[in-house]
């Protein structure tokens, strides 16, 4: 563990003090607070405020669509929905979903077909978004210069919020179950122009049932994996969907740890990162949650990144462990003792 991890996890769960967090009180080395701290939600409070700050933005951005005719549904994605994000100012996704027309996954056939140009009908909502919101966010910066978002942060929103502009996309799941959850978007590229596709939310629903299956171990151990990640100053560069991906590879098995058991979950999750590492077969057998690619694919996730993501867990394990020598336990068997307050988080008097 870098010498400033505890103090940035401290900051970036707790930014303004006034909550103070359960781990923050087991009577553990550093070491252990932040692996235990790491992989604890951030407090809901913060969560919330992050929705009301991206309800905001969608009604202005509604309005604004309105008074020129058009109209968008919305919907959120990202890290703060499947409730894997790591900082109480967590960035929410936007996504701002053209209705006058959608798009539908091959052998389904449009009738009738579409006689607008999407690329142009998306270009024009984003256009919308960015102006409406620099006129009702005059305080706030409006940053238009991304590809796939237009990112707005600062003034009285105090969360930065991603609007994504794009399309319904229906695939062949969502034709025979009508589920909402198998529906994909097309997610306009500003630069190109140009359209990518998505399923965002059967990827989020996916992982809710894998942290159903492991006793909410799965967002455990990926919020521990994005906090290493976001420690390491630039070391660690495998993305937060791979990392997703990985732990909901892992075997169920080797996640049913009880809460107090943090350590040898983060233990048994090194020894699946280092399987995956020597074993070149089942690396190039694992698929992302959806199985619509591999996860390390080209351009994807590498062998390089998997092991500096390895090294960072394996740094604070070995961390713990010096700890964990003096009271003669094992990373194994180790158990954290919590204190004694309900909830496990709660207001500083």
């Amino acid at each position: 563990m870098r010498a400033r991890a505890l103090d940035n996890l401290r900051n970036r769960r707790n930014p303004d003090g006034l909550l103070k967090e359960a781990y923050a009180s087991i009577q553990e080395d550093d070491a252990v607070r932040y692996l235990v701290g790491a992989m604890q939600p951030v407090e809901d409070s913060w969560t919330k405020k992050s929705i009301e700050a991206g309800d905001r933005v969608s009604k202005q951005i509604q309005s604004a669509l309105e008074r020129r005719s058009l109209g968008a549904d919305y919907r959120y994605q990202g890290s703060v929905t499947k409730n894997t994000h790591i900082k109480a100012h967590s960035d929410l996704d936007l996504l701002v979903i053209e209705k006058r027309f959608y798009c539908l996954e091959p052998p389904q056939v449009a009738n009738p077909v579409y006689l607008g140009d999407p690329i142009k009908d998306l270009l024009e909502i984003r256009a919308v978004c960015i102006t409406s919101l620099r006129d009702a966010y005059p305080a706030a910066t409006v940053d238009s210069g991304g590809a796939r978002s237009v990112k707005i942060s600062g003034g009285s929103l105090n969360r930065t919020v991603d609007i994504v502009p794009s399309n319904w996309f229906d695939t062949n799941d969502y034709a025979k179950y009508r589920q909402e959850v198998f529906r994909g978007v097309h997610i306009l590229d500003a630069h190109k122009p140009d359209r990518e596709a998505d399923q965002p939310f059967v990827h989020g629903a996916l992982i809710g049932l894998k942290d159903d299956k492991t006793k909410g171990n799965a967002r455990r151990l990926i919020r521990l994996l994005k906090s290493l990640k976001y420690d390491s100053e630039g070391d660690v560069t495998i993305s937060s969907f791979d990392i997703e991906a990985l732990i909901y590879a892992m075997p169920d098995g080797d996640m049913q740890k009880e809460r107090g058991q943090e350590i040898p979950q983060a233990h048994a999750c090194w020894l699946w990162l280092k399987q995956v590492e020597d074993n070149q077969a089942v690396r190039e057998g694992l698929n992302v949650p959806d199985a619509k690619r591999k996860i390390f694919a080209a351009g994807k996730a590498t062998l390089a990144q998997l092991i500096a993501l390895r090294k960072e867990l394996e740094t604070l394990l070995y961390q713990v462990n010096q700890g964990l020598q003096r009271s003669f336990r094992k990373l194994a068997d180790a158990r954290v003792a919590w204190p004694e307050i309900s909830p496990a988080r709660f207001l500083q008097r």
